[in-house]
């Protein structure tokens, strides 16, 4: 599918998203596009826990508690309060778990640009740079604030 396509799909998409900021609600139907046209791997609790882990190591990030829980709408979620990460489906996929991430490793409870710009960098470093590439160009594609590919090469000092 073009690009073209594509974002007219996520843009078609975020409709879906009632309740949402409309920047939340793009930034949600990338993320589902993307896992549509080019499905990442779903784990179970256990497999995201290791995942999880592995990522936080690689990151030199704190890992978070990790919770199951049982909302009726999100597939995941993050608490920055408790610093948990809380999965609420019995399977889950990997561009799931590095949405939660970001929430944890940027400290937003929003999908602004230092969020998007994190997850591109989590998705290119620990699913792919194909993921992460048109990821970032549906981001771009529905006039999200992005910063420019080459930067989600290297990881931002968040703490400046």
């Amino acid at each position: 599918m073009s690009r073209e396509h594509l974002v007219d799909a996520a843009r078609t998409r975020a409709a879906q998203y009632r309740g949402c900021t409309g920047e939340q609600a793009l930034t949600y139907a990338c993320e589902d596009v993307v896992d549509d046209e080019m499905p990442t791997r779903t784990l179970d609790f256990a497999e995201a826990a290791r995942v999880v882990d592995d990522v936080c190591d690689d990151e030199d990030l704190d890992p978070p508690r990790l919770e199951r829980g049982r909302a009726r709408r999100a597939v995941a979620s993050a608490d920055l309060e408790s610093y948990a990460l809380c999965v609420h489906r019995p399977r889950v996929s990997m561009l799931t778990i590095m949405h939660e991430l970001a929430h944890l490793s940027t400290h937003a409870d929003s999908h602004g640009v230092l969020f998007r710009d994190e997850l591109v960098r989590l998705v290119r470093a620990h699913i792919g740079v194909e993921h992460a590439a048109v990821l970032h160009g549906l981001f771009a594609g529905c006039r999200l604030e992005v910063s420019p590919w080459g930067a989600s090469g290297r990881r931002p000092d968040l703490h400046r």
